[in-house]
């Protein structure tokens, strides 16, 4: 017996999982630079743009935890 293929559920996941995909790079790099940056101003002695950084990563890293539990979540409840 040859199972039917719902493509609408099918296009449903390939959008869901490039735009996840794209939202996880984007957070975790966000993460990253902050980080980077971060650390960068504070050895410049530019206490402001430090605090700024900082605060681009945490929100960013927020975020990224943020979408693993809800990934987690989906996952769970299916």
């Amino acid at each position: 017996m040859i199972a039917a293929i719902d493509v609408g559920k099918l296009f449903e996941l390939v959008w869901a999982a490039a735009l996840a995909s794209i939202a996880v790079a984007v957070s975790f790099s966000l993460v990253m630079i902050g980080a980077a940056r971060a650390e960068d101003c504070r050895r410049n002695r530019r206490a402001g743009s430090a605090t700024l950084y900082a605060a681009l990563s945490i929100v960013a890293g927020v975020v990224f935890i943020g979408i693993a539990v809800f990934a987690i979540s989906v996952i769970t409840s299916k």
